[in-house]
């Protein structure tokens, strides 16, 4: 994000004299964030603020990249300030932070992540002067701190009204009427919603639990989860969770996470995130729980059956890897898709049919962008491909062998 710099200077002939009238010149300005303490490559929306007004086109809304840095010029005299995380949303960017006046050199604003309960504000202190060399402006650094309290700030804290307008008119008023009652300010953790008979449908009385947010209260000063956590959390978030839990006959719902200040990807940062542990019907009640797929703790959502399939495969996939020459490669492999095909079998006849029907449920719908649970790993719920298995071998995968994890799509953020 950068503006050509004009020359330094014009030469002026007036009847033979010479003078030399100087120019503005841009001077150059850089945020650089490590945010390293949580999450090293931390996807931060951001868009900039000059002179009070957010800079507009193409790349008004953009992420921190792998140089972590925010780089663009600015005439002397200019205010620079940035909006952040779900602050980015254009009906929002109330929240201004690590505003900058330019003076006559170069600005560097090194800004670091600290965990804990470090009250710092969003602001620059004094900055450390390097004079000019022959040629070049000086450079004044600054540095800030990014902490809970900061993210507390930058996280947008939706109304009972900003929440009214963004839900679907179409949704069971009794769900609509639940999830305005979380952006009112909830006086419980639980949250029952009474469905009355709608067609070929019984009515159904719905109970949400809310588990308090321990990323927050060891990060923020003061931290309500009912008065800051839940409002915090995108309205479609607990729409959808409660929409399609309705449909698929899910009247039990425990919620361990919404939205989160320091822990993880973006998604619960920027309030895009739902976390689940369990869910119940009146047939079913499924912990959501496959910790003991790669440990010998017994978990009863992995039979024995399947905890001898998935270790032969795992076996298999190290003989293909080491496996030399293309007849023994050949060989290896058949044995590998043998023994993953036994797997695949045993983990299908392990999955609750409530979860199958309450996922299938949740990928269909318009506001879902991804799902995560012990079962299946759904990277992009809008494309042609299949959700994997879970078969915890990366780090995200291991990450939800316990619980189910929804994203929330909403492009004006991420």
């Amino acid at each position: 994000m950068t503006w050509p710099s004009p020359a330094a200077t014009v030469v002026k002939t007036v009847e033979r004299d010479v003078c030399t009238v100087p120019v503005c010149t841009r001077c150059n300005v850089c945020y650089e964030f490590d945010t390293s303490a949580t999450k090293r490559d931390l996807a931060l929306p951001y868009c900039v603020s000059l002179n009070g007004k957010v800079l507009e086109g193409a790349s008004t809304v953009r992420k921190l990249g792998a140089s972590r840095k925010i780089t663009l010029q600015a005439e002397p005299g200019s205010r620079i300030a940035l909006f952040l995380n779900s602050d980015v949303h254009p009906k929002f960017r109330i929240s201004p932070v690590y505003e900058v006046v330019v003076g006559a050199t170069d600005v560097h604003i090194k800004i670091t992540e600290k965990e804990g309960h470090c009250h710092e504000g969003a602001v620059i202190g004094m900055p450390q002067h390097s004079a000019a060399k022959p040629g070049q402006r000086g450079l004044d650094y600054y540095k800030a701190a990014l902490t809970g309290d900061i993210w507390m700030q930058i996280s947008h804290r939706y109304t009972e009204a900003e929440a009214d307008a963004m839900l679907p008119k179409d949704m069971p008023l009794e769900i609509r009427d639940a999830v305005l009652r979380i952006y009112a300010g909830l006086k419980s953790i639980q949250l029952q919603v009474h469905i009355a008979v709608k067609g070929a449908a019984a009515a159904m009385k719905m109970n949400l639990r809310f588990q308090e947010s321990e990323n927050a209260i060891k990060n923020i000063k003061s931290c309500s989860l009912l008065r800051d956590v839940l409002p915090r959390t995108h309205p479609h978030a607990f729409a959808t969770l409660m929409t399609e839990a309705y449909a698929a006959g899910v009247s039990d719902i425990s919620v361990t996470s919404c939205w989160r200040p320091m822990h993880g990807s973006i998604v619960h940062r920027a309030g895009l995130g739902l976390d689940v542990v369990s869910i119940a019907s009146d047939q079913q009640t499924v912990k959501l729980n496959r910790v003991g797929l790669i440990t010998d703790k017994a978990n009863p959502n992995v039979s024995k059956a399947e905890s001898f399939q998935y270790s032969e495969f795992v076996e298999a996939t190290k003989k293909t890897r080491g496996a030399r020459s293309e007849p023994e490669q050949l060989l290896a492999k058949n044995i590998e898709d043998k023994a993953k095909k036994g797997w695949i079998e045993e983990l299908k006849k392990s999955e609750p049919s409530l979860l199958r029907f309450f996922r299938q449920r949740l990928q269909k719908h318009a506001q879902v962008s991804q799902i995560f649970d012990p079962w299946y790993m759904d990277l992009n719920t809008k494309d042609l491909e299949k959700e994997i298995i879970n078969g915890q071998f990366s780090a995200n995968e291991k990450l939800h062998a316990n619980h189910l994890h929804i994203t929330i799509k909403d492009s004006d953020i991420l």
